[in-house]
């Protein structure tokens, strides 16, 4: 905002600032180098080789131990749910995870693992398998007992009822 009673200015030439150093002098030269020598890169099939006096990165997958993984669970869950199923896969999972990690030359403690409680698991079920068969025959074998003597016809023998042919 300007005064109307105030004359004009003129406007000012802009002048660069002085300053009080004297000028930069120009930068020296850059050092002069010699030449990489060329490098030939290693064949592709070739696995990656470590820098002198170091070792060499381990490869970032590990063959076989999410199956190993998987197939301790598995194995495990045998215990609980679809006895004599899961076991068996447990099993195959597992033996199939220690190889994969055999060849590419890793020790795999799950895998390990698996294969040994599945046929922990196998074991024990097959012993209960055949418990639970022992014991309903033997069930089975002391009705058919007492219905060759008591007869055809419908019977309670202490508080037990048996209906025999």
């Amino acid at each position: 905002m300007t005064d109307p009673n105030q004359p004009p200015v003129p406007p000012q030439p802009s002048v660069p600032p002085q300053s009080s150093t004297p000028p930069a002098a120009p930068p020296p030269p850059a050092p002069a180098y010699q030449a990489a020598p060329p490098v030939t890169p290693p064949p592709v099939s070739a696995p990656p080789t470590a820098a002198p006096g170091y070792a060499a990165a381990p490869p970032a997958t590990f063959p076989g131990k999410s199956l190993g993984i998987a197939g301790l669970i598995v194995a495990i869950a045998g215990f609980f749910i679809f006895p004599l199923v899961a076991p068996i896969a447990g099993l195959i999972m597992s033996i199939i995870a220690r190889k994969q990690s055999r060849e590419a030359g890793f020790a795999n403690g799950p895998a390990k693992a698996g294969v040994i409680v599945s046929i922990i698991a196998i074991v024990l079920e097959v012993i209960g398998l055949i418990i639970f068969i022992v014991v309903l025959v033997a069930l089975a074998g002391s009705v058919i007992d007492a219905c060759a003597q008591l007869g055809p016809g419908v019977w309670e023998v202490d508080g037990i009822t048996y209906t025999c042919n």
